[in-house]
């Protein structure tokens, strides 16, 4: 099962067609990916530039000098350092590390997908009425765990599924898309964003893209 509370409310999981070895590879990075990422890194968190205030002109000392202010949702260089080296990342910084995560994913990824949903339970109860099979639900694409030092967390969906389940979940959610009854169309319309995802993975069999699926931190 997917690992975290589901039910209603609002919850955002970001997916990304990628092997789990070049996820792994993230930790402990050889010299030129490291690099890579570090640029990746200092690209995506960079302060935002800022127009200089009359403040600025009178005196740096009556101003607070907001270019160099950090948001503390942001990562820091040492988690940076932290994830690349594969070593012990503390709890209070588990949530800075993720963000971190899902830039570089997103970089290093062939397709990537945000899915917004409210209520996942009601989603798998419509799909299971129209007939897709338990083996094959929503949750199950996040069931096996990275296997990464990043540990999730509390209540955080982290997930992977091999290539050949994700093919398995597109054919067989493709089918109960499309011999939909009508009563389900709201639903069918909810994952077709996905079916989109799943398929094109499913395409690549040479490339053996698997599916990592992450839920923001909030």
């Amino acid at each position: 099962m997917l690992r975290g509370r589901y039910g209603e409310g609002m919850h955002e999981l970001r997916l990304f067609a990628i092997s789990i070895d070049a996820v792994r590879d993230i930790f402990g990075a050889d010299a030129a990916l490291a690099t890579h990422l570090r640029g990746v890194a200092a690209t995506s968190f960079a302060p935002p530039p800022r127009e200089r205030s009359l403040l600025d002109r009178i005196g740096p000392l009556l101003s607070r000098q907001r270019a160099t202010e950090v948001d503390p949702r942001d990562p820091l260089p040492r988690d940076v350092d932290a994830v690349l080296a594969g070593g012990h990342i503390p709890h209070d910084r588990l949530a800075q590390c993720w963000r971190l995560m899902l830039v570089w994913l997103r970089e290093l990824a062939a397709e990537d997908l945000t899915v917004t949903f409210d209520g996942l339970d009601a989603l798998e109860f419509d799909l299971a009425l129209a007939g897709l099979p338990s083996d094959h639900s929503l949750r199950r694409l996040a069931e096996r765990e990275l296997g990464t030092a990043l540990r999730p967390l509390p209540g955080q969906v982290v997930g992977y599924s091999t290539h050949l389940h994700v093919a398995g979940t597109w054919r067989q959610l493709r089918l109960v898309h499309d011999d939909a009854q009508p009563e389900f169309a709201h639903t069918m319309a909810a994952i077709e964003p996905l079916l989109g995802l799943l398929g094109g993975i499913a395409s690549r069999p040479d490339d053996l893209l698997d599916l990592v699926v992450i839920q923001t931190p909030t």
